[in-house]
């Protein structure tokens, strides 16, 4: 899966899902751009950007963002939720930062 970084402004070949996860765990945040807007079961969130990033390698972060504009709610996760929540496949671009 390619990706660009944005910190060193370089486009880089990650191994998909499991390659993220490890970058995360390695310090790095990872932007998920999402084709459309997403609201949340109780309708109360909307965004169409995930930032994901690992707290201790085990437990990580998904912050949220709407039209450039950076939202203050975010969800915990712990490893084993990434399987159900995290999905870099359904993004339109995927940002190391």
């Amino acid at each position: 899966m390619k990706v660009y970084d944005a910190v060193n402004k370089v486009e880089t070949e990650v191994d998909g899902t499991k390659g993220l996860i490890q970058i995360m765990k390695d310090g790095r945040q990872v932007d998920l751009y999402l084709p459309e807007k997403v609201t949340d079961a109780d309708g109360y969130l909307t965004w169409d950007v995930e930032h994901w990033s690992s707290v201790d390698g085990k437990r990580f972060i998904r912050c949220y963002s709407l039209e450039g504009r950076v939202l203050g709610e975010s969800t915990g996760h712990n490893i084993y939720d990434l399987a159900n929540d995290f999905k870099p496949e359904k993004a339109v671009k995927v940002e190391l930062s």
